[in-house]
């Protein structure tokens, strides 16, 4: 079996027996549309001064929820902005020790300065991964963290955007999804890298090497959680040739074949990785980022 797919397979496998007492969406696959969620939002959003970390409070139909963004290089209002989101369970403004941070690692200064202002977006939920796996119990936890972190991403276009800036939305895997539905629902940003990610994240959770972290009801109602995620249709709607992705041919987690779809006639960027050796090639996907800007 190829190295990507053993690296992608094997840690899944391992963490089906560790958390399977707490399998995602063990409690519910309910949830209301995207349009209906993103609509919800209400931000309180901070005054801004310059460079640094800002907490927001995100008000929503299920409670409030703790997002935040933190302004790593402001450069100024003539070049452009990079909005970047990151990965599933990623601490995207720590970078100590073994911590997954794929902001760091691409725009990290180790590789050299890019002449861009440079934005990342915390979803909600990640200040604790014990505190976000009890809370996937529920589908609207996802849905509810993806329609948050699309409004954060609008609202900081929009700051940006007001300056003058041109305005660039990535990320990756979770972040790539928050991307293309930014695209989907807004479309206002001039362009959009999603990295490890398509329009149909039900497929993560029912067929990929994933679907053993995610519980009997989904894989009983496949078509009841492809209903309420998937967003293909919606996606392929906008015309606008503004969108580069990004996938790995290997990818057993957002798999190839089935993403691909996704984008038509937009160029897409593939590499020889799986999801795991994806994301973890942070050359590739700067490379590919600045490309695209």
């Amino acid at each position: 079996m190829h190295r990507h797919i053993l690296m992608d397979r094997v840690p899944v496998a391992v963490a089906s027996v560790i958390f399977k007492r707490s399998k995602l969406f063990r409690d519910s696959i309910e949830s209301p549309p995207y349009e209906e969620l993103i609509d919800s939002v209400s931000l309180e959003w901070p005054e801004i001064n310059g460079e640094g970390c800002y907490e927001v409070a995100a008000h929503t139909m299920f409670g409030k929820l703790d997002p935040a963004f933190r302004i790593a290089r402001w450069k100024g209002d003539s070049f452009p902005t990079i909005i970047y989101h990151h990965g599933n369970n990623e601490r995207p403004f720590k970078c100590e020790g073994l911590r997954n941070n794929t902001f760091h690692e691409i725009f990290g200064p180790k590789n050299g300065e890019i002449d861009a202002n440079l934005i990342v977006v915390r979803a909600p939920y990640h200040c604790c991964y014990k505190y976000y796996r009890r809370q996937m119990a529920r589908l609207t936890t996802f849905t509810n963290l993806l329609a948050v972190s699309v409004s954060m991403v609008e609202a900081l276009r929009k700051y940006a955007a007001d300056k003058g800036s041109r305005v660039i939305v990535s990320g990756v895997s979770l972040g790539g999804w928050v991307t293309n539905l930014h695209r989907t629902f807004y479309n206002t940003a001039d362009r959009y890298i999603p990295l490890l990610a398509g329009a149909a994240p039900s497929d993560v959770f029912t067929s990929s090497a994933y679907r053993t972290l995610t519980a009997g009801r989904v894989h009983e109602n496949p078509t009841a959680l492809k209903q309420i995620t998937d967003f293909e249709e919606q996606f392929t709607r906008v015309k606008s040739d503004n969108v580069f992705p990004l996938l790995a041919r290997y990818d057993q987690i957002i798999r190839y074949e089935k993403q691909k779809p996704t984008y038509k006639d937009h160029p897409i960027t593939v590499i020889d990785k799986g999801h795991y050796t994806g994301v973890r090639s942070t050359e590739n996907l700067r490379n590919h980022i600045l490309k695209s800007v």
